[in-house]
Order: structure tokens, then C-alpha cells, then sequence
């Protein structure tokens, strides 16, 4: 009975305490409401527009929920890089906008992501209108945007943290000895070393090779773009950057990585002239997010024939996914509800992922395979990664398009299983006793190796999955199959050696891949609406299914970790979160590069 009493009360006080949160969240909501007068933001005349992305996902708002950590519910949207763009190109024509202000001194989202974005700010600047970027200190990101403008300006001591690209992988080998953990590792492809972290010490050669190869053609497409946004040769780009002459203050200048060293009242005086103000008048801004909503948010569709594009980024996991997360369940329903909606006349997949589960991929291509079974043109476009099951995913399209800079392949696969046996009995004193009735009845544990047998059946079924994704490929890309395997083994490629090699069909865009769905759709340009998807709840939508819903913890927790470990050590706890949160053979991406 007092069992019963607690389990009740217990059942009672968790109501309560929704409901009380509900509450709160409702009152917040109708407040904000109130306090807005739900009016758009407005854009006054002779404004500037200031652009500082620290996160730029493909889809607006396409970003894991805060939960529980943030009540925030009228905020600014997180735009997507294609509504960045769409952005800077309203501004371009709006008389209201004199220009754009940087001040950011990290820019998110990737090289690949940040050259959309550059294009469009040297297509903004070619009006006529300035674009001007200061901070304190630029690191590499940011300074390859702000080349994209007409004046860089560095705070006084500050530094332009340009060194070049690299690629880190933090491997866990020698932690594991120590606290008495194993791992049963098997993998399809001699590149594909996303599983040395864990049976190494070091980058194979192998690896190492593909690393230096990939990061090479992008650092040659960045420097390239860097010397003509700063007017200056190639080879004195690169041996700037080898000299750190970012960081030598006055040397920046003069070498012309930069325009000047300025306190930010000096800028804000330089802006001032660029607008054509006098020294007292006030300085008119606009941050990027605002200026869409006011702008943009509305838009209405073009036409009565609809080209999908679904957004897929992020690490491709079995059932359901977050924001920012590639769910099989999620996607293999987006596919068919798309598949079976008279409207939508052809689908582009944009993929911006490093893989994830090998199950989950096969589940996302097959779901593509029916939209295309139902006669509905499928195109590929590629952002800044489409590599392992981000590859899988993509290789049935009628046609692929990637980014130069866009990382693909890593046709490979592996699986793991840690053991922790050394652990629990030498490090923590615990003791497993068994009894079986079946030969593997307590097969494929933590606590104890695989024996031979079930090593032959997981090394079977690795390759078994291989052999399954390199079959996709080849009957993808019309390709002989032992012409697949060649270049398969898990390598890593940037965008131009995947043309080469016949992985991808083109060079271009987004707008591209769009604009090729609604040719192999026989659809008039003019009379073709593009929606995308998946739809991304608002902030008081999802926190009301956070708080009833199994993902109440989990938003509280990410902005937990994030803030106890800091950005950069995070990145490696996700990654590990990742790995285990796909189940059985999984196609990812072997190293963490930084930008």
C-alpha cells in the first residue's frame, strides 16, 4: 500500500509540475505576444546590416531544442545558409540597406557553407554597396568571409588566426588500456579508418594519404579565393599563411592581409562615411535575423507545381533524431509522405552528413527508391560533407550534384563491440557468472571477448553490409562493380576528384540541382514552387512536446555538457555519443577536420 501511495504521489507531483511549467511557458508565450503586438521588425532607411553567423545550419532553425535549459520562445530564427544567402540578396536590391557589417570573429558552418555565402556577399558588393568587417581577432573562418568584402579592419593588439586547414583525430587506445577496456573492431575498406581511434595510437598511412589529399584541394580552392578577394597572388597567400603573418599586427597591413588596425570608434566612424552620416549622427543596424522576418519570412510560393527540397544533415541514427539529426524513422516518412503527394512533382535531397547507421541509410535509400518507383525525378545535392551513409543515401539519385569543396565517399563500413571485462573485474572489483542454454546465449557482451565463432560471423556480416553498399553504387552510378570497389575502400574525396572519378555529375549548386529536378520533371520554371523540408517546429511547440515527451531530458542535458566541456571538447564528446547511439554496422566519416 505505501508503494501504491508513493507511486501516486509521485504520478501527481510530475503532472503538477507540467502543468505548472506549462503554465509558465503560456503566460510567457501570450506576453511575448502581447509585448510585440506580433509586428515584423522594421527596416529603417539608410540602415546597415550586420551579419555574424555563428552557427549556419542548412535549414533554418534546423538546431538541436534547448529543452528545459532555455525559455527563450521569441527569438530571432537561426537561419539556414540558403536563407542567408536569399537574405544578403534582398539587401543587394533594397534601397533601405547601404551595407554590411561583419564583427564576428568566428564564422560557423564550414568552408563549404561560407563560400555560398561569400558568393553572394561579392555579388552584393559588386552593386555598389560596401561590405566592411572588424573584430577583435578573425580567425580563419572568419577571415575567409570577410575577403569576400571591401575594408578588414583588426581591433588594436588583435590577431587574424590564419595558419591554414588541418585535420585532428584524438584516439582513445591508450585511455582504454588504461582503465581496462577492449574493443572487437571490424571494417570494410583500407581507408576506412573511423575505427582507428580505438585500435591505435596514430593516423595509418592510408589516412593519413586521403586526409592530405582532400584538405589539399580545399585549401587550394580557399587560398585561390582569398588571393582574388584580397588582390593578391596565390603564392603570396600561402606564404602568409605559413609565416603567421596574421598574427604580426602592422606586417597584416602592409602584406595586405587586412586594411588597418582600428578601435572600434574609429570603425564606427568609417562606417559613418560609408553611409554618408555626419560624426554625431547615430549609427542605423539590423541583425541578419531580424532583417529575414521582416523581409523575407513571407514569401508566398511561385507556382502550382512543387520541387521538395529535403534538408538532411547531420549523423544519420536509427529511429528518431533531433533537430539537426538524420532519424530514419523521420526521413523514411518525409520520403513518402513526399512520394505520395500529387503536388510535389520531384525531390532534391540535400545531404550535409558524415554517415551514421549503416541500417538507418539503407532504410533512407530504399524509401528514395519508391519515390522514384512512382516516377518522380530524385536529385542529389551535396553540401559541405556527403560522405559514408551520407553517400549511401545519395546514390540511387537520378543525378548528383556537389559543392568543389564538398567532402564525399568514404564508401566503406564497420562495426564495433567494446569489452569491458578487464574493467569491471580488475579496475572495479565486479565479478560476471553466466549460465547458457545456447551455445551464444550470452553472446556479443561487454563482459566478456568474442570467441572465434562470433568474431567469423561479425567479420561475415561487416563485409556482407560492404558488399550490399558498393552493389548501391554501382547500379547508382551505372558503374561495373569492380570499377566501385577500386575507388570505394572508404576514401575520403573532395567535390572535383569525385567528378573525376564518376561520384558525382556536376559541380554546382543547390539552385542547380533544383533547377535539374524541375527539368527531369518536365515543369515550367515559371510556374514551380520550392518547398522545404522537414518542418521545424516553433520554440513553444517543441518545448511543450520536450516536457511531455521523451526528449525533455535530452535537450537539458546537450546544453549541460556543452556548457561544463566548452565547444571545442564537446565536439568529441558528440561524436562519441554518436558512435554509440547507432546500433550494428555503421558508414561514417573517419576524422574530425577543423576549419
Amino acid at each position: 500500500m505505501s508503494n501504491f501511495l508513493k507511486i501516486l504521489f509521485g504520478s501527481c507531483l510530475g503532472t503538477l509540475l507540467a502543468l505548472g511549467a506549462l503554465f509558465f511557458v503560456g503566460i510567457s508565450a501570450v506576453v511575448g505576444l502581447a509585448g510585440s503586438g506580433e509586428q515584423k521588425p522594421s527596416v529603417e532607411t539608410n540602415s546597415i546590416l550586420k551579419l555574424d553567423l555563428e552557427q549556419v545550419p542548412e535549414l533554418t532553425d534546423n538546431v538541436p531544442a534547448a529543452g528545459f535549459a532555455s525559455f527563450e520562445l521569441e527569438t530571432d530564427p537561426v537561419l539556414g545558409v540558403h536563407d542567408v544567402v536569399r537574405a544578403i540578396e534582398k539587401a543587394k536590391e533594397d534601397d533601405d540597406i547601404k551595407g554590411i557589417y561583419m564583427n564576428s570573429m568566428v564564422q560557423g558552418g564550414g568552408l563549404t557553407k561560407l563560400t555560398q555565402i561569400r558568393e553572394a556577399l561579392v555579388d552584393f558588393k559588386a552593386s555598389g554597396k560596401f561590405v566592411v568587417t572588424y573584430a577583435p581577432v578573425l580567425d580563419q573562418t572568419a577571415y575567409y568571409l570577410a575577403t569576400a568584402g571591401d575594408e578588414i579592419f583588426l581591433g588594436p593588439l588583435g590577431v587574424v588566426d590564419f595558419r591554414g586547414l588541418g585535420a585532428e583525430v584524438m584516439f582513445y587506445k591508450k585511455m582504454m588500456d588504461k582503465v581496462g577496456v577492449d574493443v572487437d573492431v571490424f571494417y570494410a575498406g583500407k581507408y576506412k579508418s573511423a575505427t582507428e581511434p580505438f585500435r591505435r595510437t596514430d593516423m595509418s598511412p592510408e589516412n593519413k594519404e586521403q586526409v592530405r589529399e582532400f584538405l589539399t584541394d580545399i585549401s587550394d580552392l580557399m587560398l585561390a579565393n582569398i588571393a582574388e578577394g584580397r588582390n593578391i597572388s596565390v603564392a603570396d597567400v600561402r606564404s602568409k599563411m605559413n609565416s603567421l603573418e596574421g598574427w604580426k599586427g602592422e606586417e597584416a597591413v602592409s602584406g595586405g592581409l587586412i586594411d588597418g588596425i582600428r578601435t572600434r570608434s574609429e570603425v564606427d566612424a568609417r562606417l559613418r562615411e560609408l553611409v554618408g552620416f555626419d560624426a554625431d549622427d547615430k549609427l542605423k543596424t539590423i541583425e541578419l535575423g531580424k532583417y529575414f522576418s521582416a523581409r523575407l519570412k513571407k514569401m508566398k510560393a511561385r507556382g502550382s507545381s512543387e520541387v521538395a527540397v529535403l534538408i538532411a544533415e547531420g549523423t544519420i541514427v536509427d529511429g528518431k533524431s533531433e533537430n539537426g539529426g538524420i532519424g530514419d524513422k523521420k526521413y523514411v516518412a518525409e520520403l513518402e509522405r513526399l512520394t505520395e503527394d500529387d503536388d510535389v512533382k520531384a525531390v532534391v535531397l540535400r545531404v550535409n552528413s558524415g554517415g551514421g547507421s549503416a541500417s538507418s541509410s539503407e532504410n533512407i535509400w530504399y524509401a528514395a527508391e519508391q519515390l522514384k518507383a512512382a516516377g518522380k525525378p530524385f536529385v542529389v545535392s551535396m553540401g559541405a560533407v556527403a560522405a559514408s551513409g551520407g553517400y549511401y543515401i545519395a546514390a540511387g539519385a537520378d543525378s548528383i550534384f556537389a559543392e568543389p569543396m564538398t567532402i564525399t565517399g568514404s564508401i566503406g563500413v564497420f562495426s564495433m563491440f567494446p569489452q569491458d571485462k578487464g574493467l569491471m573485474e580488475d579496475k572495479l572489483g565486479l565479478t560476471i557468472d553466466t549460465v547458457n542454454v545456447g551455445k551464444h546465449a550470452n553472446g556479443f557482451s561487454p563482459f566478456r571477448p568474442l570467441d572465434e565463432e562470433e568474431r567469423a560471423v561479425m567479420k561475415m556480416r561487416t563485409e556482407a553490409i560492404y558488399a550490399t553498399f558498393l552493389q548501391r553504387v554501382a547500379a547508382g552510378r551505372g558503374m561495373p562493380l569492380e570499377t566501385v570497389q577500386e575507388i570505394a575502400q572508404g576514401r575520403v574525396y573532395a567535390g572535383a576528384r569525385a567528378l573525376e572519378l564518376g561520384l558525382v555529375d556536376r559541380l554546382a549548386g543547390l539552385d542547380e540541382a533544383i533547377a535539374a529536378a524541375t527539368t527531369l520533371a518536365n515543369l515550367d520554371p515559371d510556374d514551380v514552387s520550392v518547398g522545404h523540408y522537414p518542418y521545424i517546429k516553433p520554440p513553444l511547440e517543441q518545448l511543450i512536446e520536450d516536457l511531455l515527451g521523451e526528449d525533455a531530458a535530452k535537450g537539458f542535458s546537450t546544453a549541460i555538457a556543452k556548457d561544463q566541456l566548452g565547444p571545442d571538447n564537446y565536439r568529441y564528446f558528440q561524436m562519441m555519443k554518436e558512435v554509440t547511439q547507432s546500433q550494428g554496422a555503421q558508414a561514417r566519416m573517419p576524422v574530425m577536420v577543423n576549419f
